[in-house]
């Protein structure tokens, strides 16, 4: 057992922790009364990948506490998290006749957390949502900041995360326990976010998380409960650094929230693109969002060499991601021209501009814009198998 941390999220529109520890979803009971004291009803949408006996246990917790407790179930990929999804959520919600003081409560990985965040933030005009994230990737990244939403179809593939809604959770609750439930590669995926939060953390507050991510790295890849409590409390501690600054990603400077999308702008356009496939993967799950972040990343480190806004950057970062189980190379990149179609569409782009995020000499990173095709079509190349 760990000692139970706190990470404060203060944003322009509200304020809330984020708790991390072991054993915290068998009193969820306690958040849900302490956040939302009005509240009859809870209803939870649970990720299939999540054991039961979680779930069963934290659900008990809230029935005794003389609450109303009904639940629905998704299976999480890419292709499911879409308006299909999120309206037979909603209906779920209006079955179990929620009003505006009740709460949805997320237990389960970041795609799960994404439809159940939209679902609070859409039905109503607005419920309570609690984040319970049960993946290192929706712990340290996607529980924490507010973003909802799912995927558009469209007849030239899925546009992530196309269509949402800025909607901060009440509060976060990372029950590390709950990280041994998933299987290595799952949990590999989400150092990924770390290693991207390391790349941005001197500019918010922890210029060592990197240096301390490598020294530590045998115990976070055993999940010593301890390291485990540690990277994410500061992960957290970065995000919500960044989204102080910035809450609904508006800024038109180069240092508000936008940052965050170190690496995504190629993982969103390959992710979902048919046929790409990493050497870990397999044909149920062929590449994994953080796998995509991970090649994302390198694909970032290649064009800010490539314009000249950092060096010597490339191979310690790849050897970083290798030694952490994450792929620096895929397969199936042939289709250029529907990746940059993909990007034109990406939340990032204005006005059919294509921006990225690059590090930079000074350790930190930046926004660009435009860069052309070149620069993008040698990224490509640096991560192709």
């Amino acid at each position: 057992m760990t000692t139970p941390r706190a990470v404060r999220v203060v944003t322009s529109s509200t304020e809330y922790d984020v708790r991390i520890g072991s054993g915290l979803l068998e009193t969820i009971y306690e958040v849900v009364i302490r956040s939302a004291p009005k509240a009859r009803r809870v209803h939870a949408i649970v990720d299939s990948g999540v054991p039961t006996q979680l779930v069963d246990r934290a659900l008990e917790g809230i029935k005794a506490a003389d609450l109303s407790v009904s639940r629905s179930e998704i299976t999480p990929t890419e292709h499911v998290k879409i308006t299909e999804t999120w309206h037979e959520q909603i209906t779920q919600a209006a079955a179990a006749r929620l009003d505006r003081s009740d709460v949805i409560l997320a237990i389960g990985g970041g795609i799960v957390g994404d439809i159940a965040g939209f679902v609070g933030a859409s039905y109503r005009r607005g419920l309570h949502v609690i984040q319970c994230p049960t993946t290192l990737l929706a712990m340290v990244d996607a529980s924490v900041g507010g973003k909802t939403g799912v995927n558009l179809k469209t007849p030239s593939g899925l546009l992530k995360n196309a269509i949402g809604a800025f909607h901060q959770p009440t509060e976060v609750v990372a029950d590390i326990e709950s990280l041994k439930s998933l299987t290595l590669r799952v949990f590999c995926a989400g150092l990924a976010e770390c290693v991207k939060h390391s790349m941005l953390s001197a500019d918010f507050g922890d210029a060592q998380l990197g240096s301390w991510m490598r020294e530590h790295s045998n115990e976070i890849l055993a999940q010593e409960a301890d390291a485990l409590a540690e990277l994410v409390s500061r992960n957290v501690a970065v995000k919500a650094a960044v989204v102080a600054t910035d809450e609904t990603e508006t800024s038109a400077g180069d240092m508000g929230r936008a940052l965050l999308n170190l690496g995504h702008t190629f993982a969103h356009a390959i992710e979902t693109l048919p046929g790409v496939r990493v050497p870990l993967g397999d044909t149920s799950c062929p590449i994994m969002h953080g796998e995509a972040v991970s090649l994302g990343l390198v694909a970032a480190a290649s064009m800010s060499e490539d314009l000249g806004k950092t060096s010597g950057l490339i191979e310690p970062l790849e050897s970083w991601l290798t030694d952490l189980g994450l792929p620096t190379r895929c397969e199936g990149l042939s289709d250029v021209d529907a990746i940059l179609e993909r990007m034109v569409h990406d939340k990032k782009a204005s006005g059919g501009t294509i921006r990225f995020v690059i590090p930079t000499f000074e350790g930190s990173c930046r926004v660009i814009e435009s860069p052309g095709d070149a620069p993008i079509l040698k990224a490509l190349e640096a991560i192709q198998a």
